[in-house]
């Protein structure tokens, strides 16, 4: 991968100078310096949402950029993400869900006082997550990146259960509207809720793998009855990873729907999609039900349609339900896409945005439901004869890490950075419609090098995919600093 850094600054420094020739040197620097010191119009920078906004998307790619650069950082590598790579995803994706819960405040209009919550929180955020990073790595200041960590998490469901109120009441208030758009708020209400229980199921892994619970006598007492500490964490660690991603990218669908105005179009296509925002909505709910009993309890997870050597091949139900979300989606975008066409602004951009769930959907379902009816040969990623393990476990474990970095990461990632650039472009021009085609060869690079990772064992091809995605970031965040630093006067 540090090979590909190299590619990657090289490509950076051709943009820029690009960049530079076309637009950067328009920009009066003496008027940026004037406008950092100049205390009252920084502040009203800081208060604006749009401002905001720009700020988390350029932490994002700021971040994603210099990862390869941080120690323990590997990206691409068989089997699952280290350790300290799982620390370092999360340092990108809590950001990340903050940029998603400040756009539902937004889109849907919740209220002033519930926006300054978001920005008032937003810069103190990053820093406590900038300072959690650094204090990760020295033995001498872990505790202290404890405490930061938990502070940070404890914010993050803070803010997340405020949401979720205002949410709540939004009907009470938007009574003719939420007829229209009864789908999409359910789908968004249950998601955010699901999302919620998952970083509260990964705040106690945090806490019982630091301490224990044994200061805590009666939930000790339900854990050793559930199979003992280690099981529980496992358990545990397992619903936390596997349902918060589904939750957030249904909540995303939901959102864009409401981005978008579907509540415009006629009443056969509206009401399409609200019963394929139910389809996600029932796998929201049967899929969160499925993770907490099977993590406070004994409950174990079975498989369906089971064949082969001890019934190793099947789909495992929590997977099935994770998979209604996506159909939901797929067939809330036969609705969403006369908007999309309709709209000559950012028609681009939206197409964009729902690229990231098709080719979401095309990697968890299409590659990962084929692998699971066929672990006879990939052998869940153990070495070995059936039902113990396959001789194709080695391909099982590249899948493993190429829809961990495609569709558990970049995809998510890039759909809520994607649905915040169109937000803040007001129309596509020359520059936006350039930076939006880098973004879709980086999808289907991504996506093709997934199924080439697979096939081959070798990631080059993904790797460059996720090469092209960060020098789109890279263009928009330059794009964004020309919109709020040019001096057009």
């Amino acid at each position: 991968m540090h090979t590909e850094y190299i590619k990657l600054i090289i490509s950076s420094i051709i943009i820029i100078k690009i960049l530079y020739y076309y637009e950067i040197r328009r920009i009066n620097f003496i008027y940026i310096i004037f406008i950092t010191n100049n205390g009252d119009n920084m502040k009203e920078l800081i208060k604006s949402v749009k401002f905001n906004i720009y700020l988390l998307i350029a932490y994002l790619t700021v971040m994603l950029l210099i990862s390869p650069l941080i120690p323990g950082v590997v990206w691409f590598n068989l089997g699952d993400f280290t350790l300290t790579t799982v620390n370092y995803y999360h340092v990108l994706m809590i950001p990340l869900a903050f940029l998603l819960m400040f756009m539902v405040s937004v889109i849907m209009d919740l209220g002033e006082k519930l926006k300054r919550i978001f920005i008032y929180s937003n810069i103190p955020l990053l820093i406590v997550n900038i300072l959690g990073l650094i204090l990760y790595y020295p033995s001498s200041t872990q505790v202290a990146d404890y405490v930061l960590q938990g502070l940070r998490d404890v914010w993050m469901i803070l803010l997340a259960i405020i949401l979720l109120i205002f949410i709540i009441i939004y009907p009470i208030k938007n009574a003719e509207k939420f007829k229209k758009i009864w789908g999409a708020y359910f789908l968004l209400l249950f998601t955010i809720a699901s999302a919620t229980i998952a970083g509260f199921m990964g705040m106690i892994y945090e806490y019982g793998n630091l301490y224990g619970f044994s200061s805590i006598p009666f939930f000790n007492s339900m854990v050793n009855s559930w199979g003992g500490l280690q099981t529980f964490l496992g358990n545990l660690l397992t619903s936390h990873s596997h349902e918060m991603l589904p939750a957030v990218m249904g909540g995303i669908v939901a959102l864009f729907a409401l981005y978008i105005k579907y509540e415009n179009l006629d009443n056969l296509k509206r009401n399409f999609v609200n019963v394929s925002f139910l389809i996600s909505l029932i796998g929201t709910v049967s899929m969160t039900v499925l993770y907490i009993i099977s993590s406070f309890g004994t409950y174990s997870i079975p498989t369906i349609f089971t064949s082969g050597p001890s019934g190793m091949n099947g789909l495992a139900l929590d997977d099935s339900q994770t998979g209604l979300i996506g159909i939901g989606a797929m067939l809330a975008l036969i609705g969403i896409w006369y908007i999309i066409i309709k709209d000559n602004k950012k028609r681009l951009y939206n197409l964009l945005e729902i690229s990231t769930w098709i080719f979401a959907v095309f990697v968890l379902i299409g590659f990962g439901y084929g692998i699971e009816f066929n672990e006879s040969f990939f052998g869940f990623g153990n070495n070995g004869t059936a039902p113990s393990g396959g001789p194709g476990y080695l391909f099982d474990q590249a899948y493993m890490n190429a829809h961990l970095v495609y569709a558990f990461f970049l995809m998510p990632f890039l759909a809520g950075i994607i649905l915040a650039i169109s937000f803040l472009i007001e129309n596509e021009n020359k520059m936006s419609k350039w930076n939006a085609y880098i973004y879709f060869a980086g999808l289907i690079f991504g996506a093709d090098g997934a199924l080439m990772y697979v096939l081959t064992l070798q990631p080059y091809v993904e790797e460059f995919g996720m090469i092209l995605i960060i020098l789109a970031l890279i263009f928009s965040v330059i794009m964004f600093t020309l919109k709020f630093f040019k001096n057009d006067s």
